[in-house]
Parts: structure tokens; sequence; C-alpha cells
């Protein structure tokens, strides 16, 4: 008699996830098997997909002095971090367990191994959620508290030490997952609730600010430092911005889900099932795109991916290379800026002409 065999009718205190959507998929269920071969799939391609954009973000910011000299981009590789154990760690754990039930049955070592998965995501995405919070409060303080920053109140050292504390904090979140299921998830919650609001806050009182020192710009002469100053701050925001836009989009599914399954019992199994394992996917895929997000926002990182990608030494060669990859995209952007300001002048030159007859 194998004890670590299971009666498949039988679901082990262990086994969390059957638990959750109330017992497994039946070889009936074409649809939701289907679409559970989708995300294994999908997992399979990002997988290594994420882990190498993610390394990629951080031998740049490791390697390239100018991108250190930003410490926001300082903060961007600690997440890139946590995405690159998404990669490495969970989208593999989740595409195992994902294969083992479409073709095993129910073990404790399969049980065992949705706990592990559980455990891994719930910890890789708060500490993703944290390190948010920190590029966040950097953008605050930077924007906030301009001579503060400036004298050194914020540096590559305390950066890295508040990146460390978040994977501890993280750690000491899930303590309770191992001793009551309920605990952790009320801990959790209230956690996400607390990050959320202060991620939310930051951005809008530097979306503030960022409003407010603009329209200084377009009522008073300041300096061109501070102009370029204040360009570049515009810059920063938007990318954090876009990332935690992303973020929310990426985590939306998921907190749904959390919510929806409290009334399991007006679903069925395979809707359950098919909707818990679509929503933790889709909440990884957002590892996939941060890395994206950088190159696509950011000039400095695309340059430094073409350094690292193509081995070379020479800034002006990748530069003139990055020019020559995005020379359409930026010629079109100027294009539509010229001609919007020539319709800007032909309307200024109408209500003027209005105005004397």
């Amino acid at each position: 008699m194998n004890s670590s065999r299971a009666d498949n009718n039988f679901i082990p205190p262990e086994c969390s996830v059957y638990k959750t959507v109330g017992g497994k998929l039946s070889d009936s269920d074409t649809q939701a098997r289907n679409v559970l071969i989708f995300i294994v799939i999908t997992n399979i391609v990002i997988s290594p997909l994420t882990a190498t954009f993610n390394m990629l973000s951080m031998i740049a910011v490791k390697t390239k002095r100018r991108l250190r000299e930003h410490k926001s981009n300082i903060l961007l590789a600690c997440l890139a971090v946590t995405d690159l154990a998404v990669g490495v760690i969970v989208q593999p754990m989740l595409t195992v367990v994902s294969i083992i039930d479409l073709v095993g049955e129910i073990t404790r070592e399969l049980c065992l191994l949705q706990i592990c998965t559980q455990f891994m995501t719930s910890f890789l995405v708060n500490s993703s959620l944290i390190h948010l919070a920190l590029v966040s409060g950097e953008r605050y303080l930077a924007t906030k508290h301009v001579y503060a920053y400036a004298n050194g109140l914020v540096t590559e050292v305390r950066l890295l030490v508040a990146s460390g504390l978040a994977w501890l904090l993280s750690l000491i979140l899930h303590i309770p997952l191992f001793v009551k299921i309920s605990v952790f998830y009320a801990t959790n919650n209230i956690f996400i609730g607390i990050s959320l609001a202060i991620i939310t806050s930051c951005h809008v009182t530097v979306y503030r600010e960022v409003r407010r020192q603009q329209k200084t710009l377009s009522t008073q002469q300041v300096t061109e430092e501070a102009r370029q100053k204040f360009l570049k701050d515009k810059k920063v925001f938007k990318l954090t911005a876009t990332i935690v836009a992303v973020l929310l989009f990426c985590y939306l599914p998921i907190t749904v889900v959390r919510i929806v399954l409290n009334w399991s019992g007006l679903m069925s199994i395979k809707v359950r099932f098919t909707i818990l394992f679509f929503s933790v996917s889709f909440t990884l895929f957002n590892s996939f795109l941060n890395p994206l997000i950088y190159a696509i926002r950011i000039r400095q990182f695309r340059v430094a991916f073409i350094e690292l990608l193509c081995r070379t030494t020479n800034l002006a060669e990748a530069e003139e290379m990055e020019r020559n990859m995005f020379r359409r995209r930026n010629a079109v952007a100027v294009m539509d800026r010229g001609q919007k300001q020539e319709e800007e002048h032909h309307d200024e030159g109408q209500q003027i002409s209005n105005l004397s007859t």
C-alpha cells in the first residue's frame, strides 16, 4: 500500500489548491483541460524570456555606471531580482503542478509541491509589491524633498538595505501561512491594501507636484538646468506610473478570484480551476512585462541592452544602433508633434484674425 498516493475522491489537507477549488479536474472537463494546456505552453515560452530580460536589466544597472547615477534605476534592478526569481522558480513550478494535474493523480508529493508553489508565488508577489512601494517612495522624496534628496538623503547603500528589508518583511508576512491559512489571508490582504494605499498616495502627490512645476515653467522664466531637471523627473514619473498601472492590471484578476472563490459553491470545479490558474499565471506575466517597459520607456536601458547583447564596449556605436532601430518611430513622433504645433499656430492665427474683424 503506497502511503504517498491518495484516493482521488479524498483530498488530503495538504492539497490547498484542491481544497480551494473543491476537487480535481475530471477527464471529461475538456475545455478546462485545454485552458490548462494553454497555460502550460504559455509559461514554458515566457519563463526563459522573463529570466533573460530581467537578468539583462540587472547586469545593465550593475555594469553601467551611467544607469546607477539615477537612484530609481537601482530600485528597478532590485525589482528585477524578484521578477528573475519568478521566471526561474515560480513559473517552472506552476508548469510542473499544471502538468501533473493534467496527467497524474493526487499524491502527497503533489500536495507538498502545491504548497511550495503557493508560498513562493505569494512571497515573490509581495516582494514585488514592496519594491514598487520603495520606487514610489523614492520618487516622492525626489520630487517633494529636492534639497534633502540632492544632499544624500537617498544613497545606493540605503536603497540596497531597503531592498533587503523588503525581502525580510515579505518572509515574515508568510509565517502565518504555516500556522493558520485564514490568518495568513487576513494579514496578507491588509498588507496589500496598505501597500497599494502608499503607492497611490505617493503617485498622486508626485503628479500634483509635476503639474505645479509645469505651470511654473509656463508662467515664469527658469534656468535651463531647472527645466532639464523637471523634464527628467517628469519622464521618470511616467515610467513608474506605467509600471504601477501594468502591475495593478495584472494583479486585478487574482484579487477578484480570491473574493469570488468565497462563493465557490455557485460555480463548477472546472470553472474554479480555470479562473484560479489563469489569474495566477496572469499575475506572474507582470514579471515578463516590467523589463520590456524599461526598454520602451528609457533610452539608456535600450542602449545598455544593445551593448550587452552585441558585446560592444563602444557607447557611441551602441547609441548609433539604437537610433537606427528606433529612428522611424522617433521620426513619426517628431512629425506628429510638428503637425500638432502647426495646427495650434493656425488656430491662434485664426482667432487673431476673427478678433481683428
